[in-house]
């Protein structure tokens, strides 16, 4: 833009703020697994376009809260802790590391409503090899993605956090 304003977030940017957030992994190792679309389409087909725009407003202003405080409370309290957002991100976290969907909670259903795909599937196969859990466990999905002939002769690589 000619004023030197950045033009706003889009819903989808703002899932990936909000995926980085929850899975300590950056928004390159996201966009890197090839998911990004596809758990985007997923939580808008489960949630709905109304509550993941409520969930994108209230998490991009607690992480903007986070980045002007310097420390990382708003998110953990307005998202995290929250009986709205909460259950949702929990499933979010498990959808980005495992590449399943998670049911939302009882409590959240009960209280906010379910739609016919809030139940336990995977997502896509592509989600299973590219689960962030074989990144952090520094390992690789069985049956897939192997790590290359005779890579089993070397010791692990020890990961550094």
């Amino acid at each position: 833009m000619g004023n030197g304003t950045l033009p706003p977030p889009t819903p989808k940017q703002i899932f990936v703020d909000v995926s980085v957030a929850l899975t300590g992994f950056d928004r390159a190792e996201l966009a890197g697994t090839g998911m990004v679309d596809t758990y985007y389409d997923t939580l808008l087909r489960i949630i709905g376009e109304r509550d993941a725009g409520q969930l994108f407003r209230y998490a991009s202003e607690a992480l903007e809260k986070d980045r002007k405080a310097k420390k990382g409370t708003a998110f953990k309290k307005d998202v995290i802790n929250s009986p709205r957002f909460g259950p949702i991100a929990v499933s979010l976290i498990k959808l980005w590391y495992l590449g399943r969907w998670y049911p939302l909670s009882g409590d959240y259903r009960n209280l906010y409503g379910a739609t016919a795909d809030d139940v336990e599937h995977v997502v896509t196969a592509q989600g299973h090899r590219e689960g962030l859990v074989w990144v952090a466990a520094g390992t690789h999905p069985m049956g897939a993605k192997p790590p290359g002939y005779g890579s089993w002769a070397e010791p692990p690589s020890v990961l550094i956090p």
